[in-house]
Protein backbone atom coordinates (compact mmCIF):
# COMPACT_ATOMS: atom_id res chain seq x y z
CA UNK A 1 0.00 0.00 0.00
CA UNK A 2 3.06 2.17 0.20
CA UNK A 3 3.04 3.37 -3.24
CA UNK A 4 -0.33 3.65 -4.22
CA UNK A 5 -3.35 6.12 -4.09
CA UNK A 6 -4.49 4.90 -1.00
CA UNK A 7 -1.39 4.73 0.69
CA UNK A 8 -0.57 8.41 -0.18
CA UNK A 9 -3.41 9.77 1.06
CA UNK A 10 -3.66 7.71 4.65
CA UNK A 11 0.20 9.75 4.74
CA UNK A 12 -1.72 13.13 4.12
CA UNK A 13 -4.03 12.74 6.47
CA UNK A 14 -1.83 11.18 9.11
CA UNK A 15 0.41 14.49 8.46
CA UNK A 16 -2.45 16.94 8.33
CA UNK A 17 -4.81 15.06 11.15
CA UNK A 18 -3.74 17.49 14.05
CA UNK A 19 -4.40 20.94 11.99
CA UNK A 20 -7.59 19.92 10.24
CA UNK A 21 -10.02 21.67 12.88
CA UNK A 22 -7.47 24.86 12.85
CA UNK A 23 -7.70 24.15 8.76
CA UNK A 24 -11.51 24.08 8.75
CA UNK A 25 -11.75 27.24 11.12
CA UNK A 26 -9.71 29.33 8.35
CA UNK A 27 -11.39 28.25 5.92
CA UNK A 28 -15.20 29.18 6.90
CA UNK A 29 -13.60 32.76 8.06
CA UNK A 30 -11.97 32.91 4.66
CA UNK A 31 -15.17 31.67 2.90
CA UNK A 32 -17.06 34.94 5.31
CA UNK A 33 -14.25 37.47 4.10
CA UNK A 34 -14.75 36.28 0.45
CA UNK A 35 -18.59 37.05 0.46
CA UNK A 36 -17.70 40.72 2.25
CA UNK A 37 -15.66 41.35 -0.60
CA UNK A 38 -17.68 39.88 -3.37
CA UNK A 39 -20.34 42.15 -1.72
CA UNK A 40 -18.20 45.52 -1.77
CA UNK A 41 -16.61 44.33 -5.47
CA UNK A 42 -17.82 47.92 -6.84
CA UNK A 43 -15.89 49.62 -4.49
CA UNK A 44 -12.48 47.95 -4.79
CA UNK A 45 -9.41 48.64 -6.64
CA UNK A 46 -7.75 44.91 -7.20
CA UNK A 47 -4.38 45.66 -8.28
CA UNK A 48 -2.86 46.14 -4.28
CA UNK A 49 -4.07 43.31 -3.14
CA UNK A 50 -3.28 40.80 -6.00
CA UNK A 51 0.85 42.40 -5.43
CA UNK A 52 0.41 41.90 -1.54
CA UNK A 53 -1.11 38.16 -2.22
CA UNK A 54 1.88 37.18 -5.27
CA UNK A 55 4.76 38.18 -2.10
CA UNK A 56 2.39 35.69 0.53
CA UNK A 57 2.78 33.49 -2.24
CA UNK A 58 6.44 33.96 -2.48
CA UNK A 59 6.98 33.60 1.05
CA UNK A 60 4.70 30.35 1.01
CA UNK A 61 6.66 28.98 -2.09
CA UNK A 62 10.17 29.55 -0.14
CA UNK A 63 8.65 28.53 3.27
CA UNK A 64 6.87 25.18 1.63
CA UNK A 65 10.69 24.17 -0.06
CA UNK A 66 12.45 24.80 3.40
CA UNK A 67 9.95 22.90 5.39
CA UNK A 68 7.71 20.49 3.34
CA UNK A 69 10.51 17.59 3.91
CA UNK A 70 10.74 18.22 7.49
CA UNK A 71 7.11 17.09 8.02
CA UNK A 72 7.47 13.48 6.73
CA UNK A 73 10.62 13.41 8.73
CA UNK A 74 13.12 13.73 5.87
CA UNK A 75 15.18 15.85 4.92
CA UNK A 76 17.06 17.58 2.10
CA UNK A 77 19.61 15.25 1.72
CA UNK A 78 17.23 11.98 1.40
CA UNK A 79 15.55 13.41 -1.85
CA UNK A 80 17.19 10.98 -4.17
CA UNK A 81 16.49 11.62 -7.71
CA UNK A 82 14.42 14.44 -10.11
CA UNK A 83 11.38 13.09 -9.34
CA UNK A 84 11.74 13.79 -5.16
CA UNK A 85 12.10 17.73 -6.11
CA UNK A 86 9.96 17.71 -8.58
CA UNK A 87 7.46 16.44 -6.23
CA UNK A 88 8.92 18.52 -3.71
CA UNK A 89 8.50 21.87 -5.99
CA UNK A 90 4.95 20.85 -7.05
CA UNK A 91 3.98 20.88 -3.58
CA UNK A 92 5.59 24.25 -2.95
CA UNK A 93 3.69 25.82 -5.49
CA UNK A 94 0.59 24.22 -4.14
CA UNK A 95 1.28 25.91 -0.75
CA UNK A 96 2.06 28.75 -2.12
CA UNK A 97 -1.17 29.00 -4.49
CA UNK A 98 -3.18 28.29 -1.44
CA UNK A 99 -1.47 30.79 0.41
CA UNK A 100 -2.56 33.44 -1.93
CA UNK A 101 -5.82 32.24 -2.21
CA UNK A 102 -6.29 32.35 1.48
CA UNK A 103 -4.47 35.60 2.03
CA UNK A 104 -6.43 37.74 -0.81
CA UNK A 105 -9.93 38.53 0.88
CA UNK A 106 -8.05 39.97 4.07
CA UNK A 107 -5.72 41.62 1.86
CA UNK A 108 -8.08 42.51 -0.73
CA UNK A 109 -10.52 44.72 2.30
CA UNK A 110 -7.87 46.17 3.84
CA UNK A 111 -5.40 47.35 0.76
CA UNK A 112 -8.40 47.71 -1.97
CA UNK A 113 -11.20 49.96 -1.19
CA UNK A 114 -11.23 52.76 -3.65
CA UNK A 115 -10.82 55.69 -1.25
CA UNK A 116 -12.59 58.52 -3.76
CA UNK A 117 -16.01 56.54 -4.15
CA UNK A 118 -17.81 56.74 -0.77
CA UNK A 119 -18.79 53.22 0.32
CA UNK A 120 -22.20 54.09 1.31
CA UNK A 121 -23.88 56.15 -1.71
CA UNK A 122 -24.98 59.59 -1.22
CA UNK A 123 -27.91 60.75 -3.08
Amino acid sequence: MAFSIMGILAVLLEVFRPVLPLLALVLVIDAALLALVIRRREHMQFAAARRAALVVAAIAFVFSLVALPMLTGASHGSLSGALDWLALFGASIGVAIAAALLAWPLLQLALGSDRRKPMIPIE
